[in-house]
This record gives C-alpha cells, sequence and structure tokens, in this order.
C-alpha cells in the first residue's frame, strides 16, 4: 500500500505529542527524501491512527541536521516538560 504525505504543521505536532503521549516515539518520525526531488528533504511523523499517513510540517529541508533540528524543535515546543520520549529502550 502506498503512503501519503500530508503538509499540515498542526498536525505535525499533534501527532509527534500523541506519539510521546503513547510513550512509543521510536519508529514514528523520520527524515525522507521528496519524491522526484531527492535534493529536497521531509520531516515526517506517522499519524497514530492510519500507519500509511505521515503529516509534515510543511518545510523543506537541504541537509539531514538542519530536518532532524526541526524535528527536535517541535518535540521541545509539544514536550516542555522533557517527559520520555519512549517507555522502550533496546541496547
Amino acid at each position: 500500500m502506498k503512503s501519503t504525505i500530508r503538509h499540515d504543521a498542526g498536525w505535525f505536532e499533534t501527532s509527534i505529542r500523541t506519539w510521546i503521549d503513547k510513550g512509543d516515539l521510536n519508529g514514528a518520525i523520520e527524515v525522507i527524501s521528496r519524491e522526484g526531488q531527492p535534493g529536497e528533504l521531509l520531516a515526517v511523523v506517522r499519524s497514530y491512527e492510519d500507519f500509511y499517513l505521515y503529516y509534515c510540517n510543511g518545510k523543506t529541508y537541504k541537509t539531514y541536521q538542519h530536518a532532524y533540528a526541526a524535528i527536535g524543535a517541535a518535540i521541545d515546543r509539544v514536550n516542555p516538560n522533557h517527559q520520555p520520549l519512549t517507555d522502550q529502550w533496546v541496547m
């Protein structure tokens, strides 16, 4: 099945918040290249309700560093008390 990406900054942050509240952010956030535009990266988060739906903050990035920095900033906004991002740790 093909995945869908919706460019919606509000749902991007809401989805991050939902994953954190559920205690399972592992594997929910990705940085991907745009189809047909490999030089542009997107920061995306998987919908909690739909495995094939992702939300993007609506911005494109030239480097992984900037994309992951945007993800970190979004996590800080929705998680100001810095609660653990997951209750599952792999060693």
